[in-house]
């Protein structure tokens, strides 16, 4: 093997395994892997879209650049040295990335690290405690946001009160959606063993009254903690436009801001539902001053214990060999 041109099909799985620990919109996970031999393509697996929730896909796209900075530092991690390239086929905007290896090297300590963030990272959605060693981090995540070409925009405590009252609004609006509570439903309980939010990874009832800006999720079941008033930090990441592009960018940027994160020993929640709407985005955009926020995150120190593992889709069945 140590003479081998390119990694055999159990490396592969291997690392699209590993990957595939990226989050998603209602852990859905809607990429779909295909090995050739020598390459590893990224495409965007359209049964597994929500058009209720994300209308315009743009939260599906940046599920994908997730999974695809994860499995890029899951490479790292490897001997193999992955060289990446974005839409190889501009007419297919659906074949999002491809991976071919040219060559090995050592990783570095810090390659070893980033990817074992992918092991321990999960989303907390009970309240934080404060963000430690703020002053130190937050350009650590600017310039990762930066190298993936989208801006870390922290929130300020007014903004962050109206995001609050943005979020009630949405979640009254997402209430008289059918079509919206329907798939909701499915993903936070009929989605199968393999994907979706199973109760265990939910906040009960009362949190959302503890936690403003928490999208309205189904009554779950999680150990939220002691009484605990949220303290954490929330940054949105902003891209240039709307285009396909930019959103795989910023899901590659929103990998990087929670593995860093999770180094750092924090915890974090993606946060989706007030950028999903259109009227919901227009009056964060007004909040903001901002004309393209794509996704927001909070991140703080843990109060409350881990939930279980949220469960993912078997290789198989996400990467297609041949």
């Amino acid at each position: 093997m140590k003479d081998s041109a390119v990694p055999d099909e159990t490396t592969v799985s291997a690392v699209v395994a590993r990957a595939n620990r990226a989050p998603s919109l209602h852990n859905s996970q809607p990429w779909q892997w295909r090995w050739n031999g020598a390459r590893l393509d990224l495409a965007v697996d359209a049964e597994r879209l929500l058009p209720a929730t994300d209308a315009f896909n743009r939260q599906g796209i940046i599920g994908c650049g997730a999974v695809l900075h994860h499995a890029v530092a899951a490479w790292n991690a490897t001997w193999w040295r992955p060289r990446l390239e974005r839409f190889p086929q501009p007419s297919d905007r659906t074949h999002l990335a491809s991976l071919e290896f040219h060559g090995r090297r050592a990783p570095s300590d810090t390659d070893f690290e980033l990817a074992a963030a992918i092991d321990t990272r999960y989303s907390d959605r009970a309240p934080y405690g404060p963000t430690q060693r703020w002053p130190d981090l937050a350009p650590v995540l600017a310039e990762v946001c930066r190298q993936h070409d989208t801006r870390l925009v922290p929130i300020d405590d007014r903004t962050r009160a109206t995001l609050g009252k943005i979020s009630w609004s949405a979640s009254a609006s997402r209430r008289r959606d059918p079509n919206y509570q329907s798939e909701l439903a499915w993903w936070l309980g009929g989605a199968g063993p393999y994907a979706g939010v199973p109760a265990s990874a939910l906040p009960p009832r009362e949190d959302p009254v503890r936690v403003p800006a928490n999208r309205e999720f189904l009554t779950g079941t999680a150990d939220q903690g002691a009484e605990h008033h949220d303290q954490a930090r929330i940054v949105a990441l902003v891209s240039h436009d709307d285009t396909v592009e930019s959103l795989l960018a910023c899901g590659e940027a929103l990998s990087a801001v929670l593995l860093e994160c999770t180094e750092y020993g924090l915890s974090t929640c993606v946060m989706s539902h007030l950028t999903e709407m259109p009227a919901t985005r227009a009056r964060v955009i007004e909040a903001m001053g901002e004309s393209h926020p794509q996704i927001f995150v909070r991140l703080g120190r843990a109060t409350a214990p881990k939930p279980p593992r949220t469960p993912r889709r078997p290789v198989d069945d996400v990467l297609i060999i041949g």
